[in-house]
């Protein structure tokens, strides 16, 4: 079992030509459309690859600082930095958490969720054992308990926790090994923190720091 720590990139945000990527309903196969969507991507020079097929989900651990840059560039494009209050549009990047085990993964981030949402796996650690809780990783999303040395995950749902009848559990991981997953992944966004942040200096945007922080989700996050 291994988390991953992702964000979810679009190419085609970061061609300068026209360009088109293929569309998942011209090609409902998934292992059709990702021959397509790696034969679209290798054209641009990105030298990274999803976490599975069918994703644009990227792990922040394999973004080079080129690339980096180019994607700050386009995320940060229509900021005013003479704005003292720019700090307050900025989001970080739409991703999560992914977690991967026996070669697949069941769980990852979907819609309207963002890297600052690792609070949300840290919480698995603090709610009281034996009592279900929800687990932000957008829509859909999942409830996780701690019991007896294990970590179990539901099935995803939108349902609230007093609506969710029967809920089934699709895997359990040990928890001692789920905590230290998450300790890498919290040190993982630090690191990413700070590789955004030698790149925005050498900008010389301002407030650096804390747009950094913001970006990586990692404002006001202690290890």
């Amino acid at each position: 079992m291994k988390l991953i720590n992702t964000i979810e990139i679009s190419p085609l945000q970061y061609s300068k030509e026209d360009f088109e990527l293929p569309e998942i309903s011209d090609y409902p196969d998934p292992d059709d459309w990702f021959t397509k969507w790696e034969e679209a991507v290798s054209k641009l020079n990105f030298n990274f690859t999803t976490i599975e097929k069918g994703s644009c989900l990227v792990d922040i651990e394999t973004i080079d600082d080129d690339n980096l840059q180019m994607i700050l560039e386009v995320k940060l494009e229509d900021m005013d930095w003479n704005d003292p209050e720019v700090s307050d549009y900025v989001l970080a990047f739409d991703g999560g958490i992914a977690l991967k085990i026996n070669d697949k993964i069941p769980v990852h981030p979907n819609c309207c969720t963002d890297l600052s949402d690792i609070v949300n796996w840290r919480n698995i650690f603090t709610n009281p054992s034996s009592k279900w809780m929800q687990i932000w990783i957008g829509h859909p999303w999942v409830y996780s308990k701690r019991e007896n040395g294990k970590v179990s995950f539901s099935e995803h749902t939108e349902s609230e926790i007093e609506d969710f009848e029967n809920i089934k559990i699709i895997l359990e991981v040990d928890e001692a090994e789920l905590r230290t997953e998450l300790e890498k992944m919290m040190e993982q966004q630090i690191n990413f923190k700070n590789r955004i942040t030698a790149i925005l200096k050498k900008k010389k945007i301002k407030n650096a720091e804390e747009i950094s922080s913001l970006l990586a989700g990692v404002s006001g996050l202690r290890i």
